[in-house]
């Protein structure tokens, strides 16, 4: 412990000369009298001071999480506290400025607060596993992430300098930032002190503190709280700083310390070595390159594959993957027949509803002509989703897997920004390669490591964090590619050209024709690998075509629809819940099914805020969270 204690002194003080030599080189040529001093003084030792107090506070708040949660991988960004803090700061930015100067922290407290009660509530309840208290975070956290772009994209002027703020820069502060976070932080911190006896012995666990009387419901209330507050602090003064609390929460759970004290010691030290190291580096990057990147960006994409080791390494519980059934009263050719026709009420609901007089009437030929097209891309989009989400589902013998839930659209979103900063031509290249590559990686890892399917999901999320640092990153520089990218990933149909319907129509015809070869294989497969085997089927092979034909359909849709979400996970687990047994029907309901899930979010998102519309993928992505939050309560 001591050595590694003086490893990070001395590295932190390699950097510190090396950042001082480069500044005081590039202050020179100025030729000013103690300007060095000056920006030292008055710039660098608050960014100094800022991010030990930041890096002491988001350490300590994980590391309460840890204990409370009974959960490793808790933290702020894991539990989805800091995007819903970040969410209600940006509320009352917009809509209530004054509320705001008065007392941003209380606002942001109360957003923070409240998702971390309801999930402490939700746990209580329900007894969730480590695995399902961090995927209802996550959840979460997509949420108020989804909501935050809704509101961006109606609100972009209004909302550039809080993309600035919220993105990590510790440029925009300075001493008298850092005394008011102290004085805000100290009266806490003391509580802290006095009150980790009781985390002590909650640490030991829930029997064992109940059983020498401690309350552990006011106990875990009043930690929540502390977390809640420390992390809002945070938020409110230099923005969202993603997984720092849980990169030195990891670290020294490694170490297995008894003493708590030391425990938050060395865990507070940790992310202030963190915070400051990076920070350090972008400042000499910046000096020598001219490369201004914000610190929290950066370490939401460092973190992004900790959290991948993490749940890779430190994840060790299983819930179970049994399927639930409402056992149908019906044939299945009853069910088939009433999708059909509510297919067709809300195809011809989205035709020929007026939005403006919430009522029927008949349109114009030009009007019914541009929505019709749209309609049509929406029905093969739902097609090609829900099979694949299916497909997927079958592949991996995992009830969660899906192209959002595995990270395939942000692979494929990926691809698609960087076609817009590099060669906008080949961005359907881009796209397919970006998704292709996600699959195979996450594929990679559970055949090569047969690790269980949860983890590959909570993968999947770390890669969709990894996309979104990075649509952070390029939205606080103020380019326009950036918000071009905001709104092609969330606008969704506004992106649709000829040659691309006409190819999405060419590429779904392609997809049923193979699926339709390929059924045998499918169905045998379904029965499980070893069988698959036994009868001499060529899993990989099979594998293989599925996961190609899977890549260009999410990369299309995404193309089309952007990274519409959820749409192959709710369709698959609604047509179990209607109790369908055979393949072929089941491949044929969860088509209907993703068409009519299609078809309900893009009349949702006419209606709400008419004459605005919202974008379909945050509509898909509230709709899919409902579920999800559902299906783990279930399981």
């Amino acid at each position: 412990m001591k050595k590694i204690i003086f490893s990070c002194i001395f590295v932190l003080i390699i950097l510190l000369c090396i950042f001082l030599f480069f500044e005081f080189d590039f202050l020179k040529k100025y030729d000013q009298e103690n300007l060095f001093s000056f920006v030292f003084v008055n710039y660098n030792l608050s960014r100094f001071f800022m991010c030990l107090l930041c890096g002491f506070l988001l350490a300590f708040s994980s590391l309460i999480l840890r204990i409370v949660m009974q959960n490793p991988l808790a933290s702020d960004t894991t539990l989805g506290v800091a995007p819903s803090s970040s969410f209600a700061i940006l509320i009352a930015t917009l809509f209530f400025p004054d509320f705001l100067n008065i007392s941003k922290v209380l606002m942001g407290f109360l957003g923070a607060f409240l998702i971390l009660f309801l999930m402490f509530i939700f746990m209580l309840k329900k007894h969730l596993n480590s695995t399902s208290i961090i995927l209802l975070g996550l959840i979460g956290g997509m949420v108020f992430g989804a909501l935050s772009s809704l509101v961006i994209l109606f609100y972009p002027e209004e909302s550039k300098s809080f993309l600035l703020f919220n993105s990590g820069y510790f440029t925009q502060n300075g001493f008298k930032d850092v005394v008011e976070l102290f004085c805000y932080s100290s009266i806490a911190l003391i509580s802290l002190y006095f009150f980790i006896p009781y985390l002590k012995i909650l640490n030991l666990g829930d029997e064992l503190a109940s059983s020498v009387g401690q309350n552990i419901f006011y106990v875990k209330f009043f930690a929540l709280c502390l977390s809640a507050y420390f992390i809002t602090l945070v938020v409110s003064f230099v923005g969202v700083i993603s997984f720092l609390g849980l990169f030195a929460s990891i670290f020294v759970e490694f170490f297995k310390i008894k003493n708590t004290r030391k425990e938050f010691l060395f865990c507070g030290f940790f992310g202030f070595f963190l915070l400051f190291g990076v920070d350090l580096f972008l400042q000499i990057l910046q000096i020598i390159k001219g490369i201004e990147l914000p610190t929290g960006g950066v370490l939401a994409l460092l973190g992004s594959p900790l959290l991948i080791f993490a749940v890779f390494k430190m994840l060790k519980e299983n819930f179970s993957d049994d399927d639930i059934y409402i056992f149908s009263y019906f044939k299945e050719k009853y069910i088939i027949l009433g999708l059909i026709l509510l297919v067709l009420m809300l195809f011809f609901l989205n035709l020929y509803f007026d939005f403006s007089t919430l009522s029927f009437k008949n349109m114009s030929d030009e009007i019914l002509v541009l929505r019709s097209n749209r309609l049509v891309i929406l029905l093969l989009c739902g097609v090609l989703l829900a099979l694949v989400g299916f497909i997927l589902q079958r592949l991996s013998f995992n009830p969660m897997a899906s192209p959002e839930m595995l990270g395939i659209n942000s692979g494929a979103s990926l691809g698609i920004l960087f076609a817009l900063y590099f060669s906008l031509e080949y961005v359907q290249i881009f796209a397919i390669i970006g998704a292709l590559s996600v699959l195979c990686f996450l594929f990679f890892l559970s055949f090569k490591f047969n690790i269980n399917m949860q983890k590959i999901i909570l993968m999947g999320i770390a890669i969709m964090f990894f996309v979104d640092a990075l649509g952070k990153i390029f939205l606080a520089s103020g380019d326009f590619k950036a918000y071009a990218f905001l709104a092609y990933t969330q606008a969704g149909l506004i992106n649709i050209d000829e040659n691309l319907s006409l190819f999405l129509l060419i590429y779904t015809s392609i997809f049923l024709l193979a699926l339709y070869m390929l059924y045998p294989s499918l169905k045998i497969f379904s029965l499980g690998e070893n069988c698959a085997l036994s009868v001499g089927l060529d899993v990989i092979k099979i594998r293989i075509i599925f996961l190609v034909l899977t890549a260009f359909a999410c990369a299309l849709s995404t193309l089309c629809i952007g990274p519409f979400s959820f749409v192959g996970l709710l369709a698959p687990h609604i047509m179990k819940l209607l109790g369908i047994k055979k393949l072929y029907n089941q491949l044929f309901v969860a088509a209907l099914l993703g068409i009519c899930l299609m078809f309900l979010a893009y009349f949702i998102s006419k209606i709400i805020l008419f004459p605005y519309e919202i974008p379909l993928g945050i509509v898909a992505t509230l709709l899919g969270s409902i579920y999800l939050f559902f299906m783990i309560r279930k399981h």
